[in-house]
């Protein structure tokens, strides 16, 4: 649980931020109007799962950006760091990393390996093989690349490392 958790905490901060730099002076909805639906932005995989996010959403309740941000899974956001984004880091997506010592193939090789821990906790498979306290570690660094204090808040609630030290 205590790994579930941190991912999850983990996965709204980075979805925060890339919306907030991808989406700046963008309304709510329509979501047509914004960065989600945007073909020159994502390629039609990314927009597919954006319209996949949208029809799991309750009818009832209006269709927002910010709702169909938490609807988009782990895979979603950690694709936006492959090479097909180059030119998207480039000009806009480094700006949610105003801290970052690596460039976009950092972020995403962290991404790519934080989306494998994070489908192995969510599929409750084993995690003794997992090195979790290096993933702890890994959200903490990719936390600090977006805000440091950000990073603190992430180690301060985390409890990983302290449950790992009391394994047998």
């Amino acid at each position: 649980m205590a790994v579930f958790g941190l991912v999850h905490e983990f996965e709204v901060l980075i979805r925060n931020a890339i919306d907030r730099e991808l989406g700046d002076g963008q309304p709510q909805s329509p979501i047509g109007m914004t960065w989600l639906m945007d073909f020159e932005t994502l390629h039609p995989w990314a927009v597919k799962q954006v319209a996949a996010a949208v029809e799991r959403l309750p009818r009832d309740v209006p269709l927002t950006r910010g709702r169909v941000v938490a609807g988009l899974s782990f895979g979603f956001w950690a694709s936006l760091f492959g090479r097909r984004y180059e030119q998207l880091w480039r000009t806009r997506l480094h700006h949610a990393f105003p801290h970052a010592s690596e460039g976009r193939d950092g972020v995403g090789r962290r991404m790519r390996a934080l989306q494998a821990v994070r489908n192995r906790v969510a599929h409750h498979d084993s995690l003794l093989e997992v090195d979790v306290t290096a993933a702890a570690r890994m959200m903490s660094t990719l936390a600090g690349w977006i805000d440091p204090a950000a990073a603190v808040w992430l180690r301060r609630v985390a409890r990983v490392e302290e449950l790992v030290a009391r394994r047998p």
